[in-house]
């Protein structure tokens, strides 16, 4: 495996597993954090239900030359340059002989839900960090599917012969070398990190290939003379906050050493990097606030959806709004309580636009919502039950239940809140 190291550390027999002298050793065995990556997910499942797409260029998002931008596309497309993000323009330019399709969400999410549970066959702790990945929990588990290598390998298998498609695996000492080490070698990879070997195969890297360091971020570090992740590691904590404000200081606190010793880079488990969220790019800028309100309500309740799926509550509201012009704001608000609910995250978005667009201005090509904060319910730092409305909460919640039902079986139409928009209306 090009730049892979691999370091196969296997317990002689189950009653040796047992012996409690081995307690300490067992307690204090390397971290085995599997990060599984599937590769050009929409695009592939498209390819995989109709196989006379394969060989083509598939771009996902919309059709050509219209206002939305690309979700995805597979490797062919990628070669004519297309990437996630584009405009759909764009790409038409780039690549007018591809093959273009609108996005299918419930079919997607259908295929995530099968990789879901094939992976908890692999680990009993299964983190889906996206529809299309999820980290595992691996410790243990390598060993008893006879190494790292054949821990891996069982995983990619179980994923090409179920759903007929590929995934690329990582495995390292933690999330975020798990997720850079699956990126090494896309599509269909697999690729180990010893602990022993991270600084050495990531320190040469580019800073790109940190997740969470995009095109503003990287030029940011370069600017500071940093352009390796080696040179991010060694880089002082005061001098990434000064370059990057507050993203720089979250930055590098993800970041650790030992004294005299390579450096690891490992991922602290801090829920506020995740966030959940939609957004929508119009077919014709929109200049009316009903309009726009009607969107945040259908994006609220989608996001929180997505939430309530993955067992999520949220307290940060995000709103972006993208002007005719192609400017772009965005503007946070913390909510006083961790929620699901979408009409608090929707009431939480008007005051957001408000305070970022009134009639009059601009017209808006792109309005988006996030929700960050996230915790479990229960978690220590998560929700605390307020006994005054405990009962109307308990009521929302089992609605909302039973609404998240309907749409499993009959689809995501089947129920709408009042005076959301349509998904396809715009």
């Amino acid at each position: 495996m090009m730049q892979a190291h691999v370091r196969e550390k296997m317990l002689d027999n189950a009653p040796q597993r047992r012996n409690p002298e081995n307690r300490e050793e067992l307690r204090n065995r390397p971290k085995v954090i599997v990060h599984v990556d599937m590769d050009a997910f929409f695009a592939a499942v498209e390819e995989r239900d109709n196989p006379a797409l394969k060989g083509l260029p598939v771009i996902v998002g919309g059709q050509k030359n219209t206002r939305g931008v690309v979700t995805t596309s597979n490797y062919i497309a990628r070669e004519y340059g297309i990437h996630a993000g584009m405009s759909l323009f764009e790409a038409g330019r780039r690549c007018p002989g591809g093959i273009y399709i609108r996005t299918s969400g419930g079919k997607y999410t259908a295929v995530s839900l099968q990789l879901m549970q094939i992976l908890r066959r692999y680990s009993p702790i299964v983190e889906p960090y996206s529809i299309d990945e999820a980290f595992l929990d691996g410790t243990g588990c390598s060993d008893l599917m006879g190494g790292a290598v054949e821990y891996g390998s069982r995983i990619k298998r179980a994923i090409r012969t179920e759903l007929h498609l590929t995934a690329s695996v990582g495995m390292g000492s933690s999330r975020i070398v798990a997720k850079i080490a699956s990126g090494l070698q896309k599509p269909d990879g697999l690729t180990i990190i010893d602990p022993d070997h991270t600084a050495e195969i990531l320190g040469p890297l580019p800073v790109a290939k940190v997740p969470g360091i995009g095109p503003a971020n990287q030029k940011a570090l370069e600017k500071i003379g940093v352009f390796t992740v080696q040179q991010l590691v060694d880089c002082p904590e005061s001098l990434l906050t000064h370059a990057m404000g507050a993203h720089g200081r979250d930055l590098g606190a993800m970041l650790k050493g030992k004294p005299g010793r390579d450096r690891v880079i490992a991922l602290e488990e801090r829920p506020d990097d995740k966030s959940m969220g939609h957004e929508r790019t119009f077919s014709t800028n929109v200049t009316d606030l009903k309009t726009l309100h009607e969107q945040l309500l259908y994006l609220s309740d989608r996001a929180t959806r997505r939430m309530r799926k993955e067992k999520y509550l949220g307290r940060v509201v995000t709103l972006k709004l993208r002007l005719h012009d192609f400017k772009t704001f965005d503007h946070q608000r913390r909510l006083e309580e961790w929620t699901d609910d979408p009409n608090e995250i929707y009431k939480a978005s008007q005051r957001l636009l408000s305070d970022l667009w009134k009639p009059g201005d601009p017209a808006v090509r792109l309005i988006g919502i996030s929700v960050s904060g996230l915790v479990r319910p229960g978690e220590p730092a998560g929700v605390q039950k307020n006994l005054f409305n405990a009962k109307q909460v308990e009521t929302k919640a089992k609605l909302l239940q039973a609404v998240d039902l309907l749409r499993d079986q009959f689809g995501e139409e089947i129920v709408s809140i009042a005076g959301g928009a349509k998904k396809r209306k715009y």
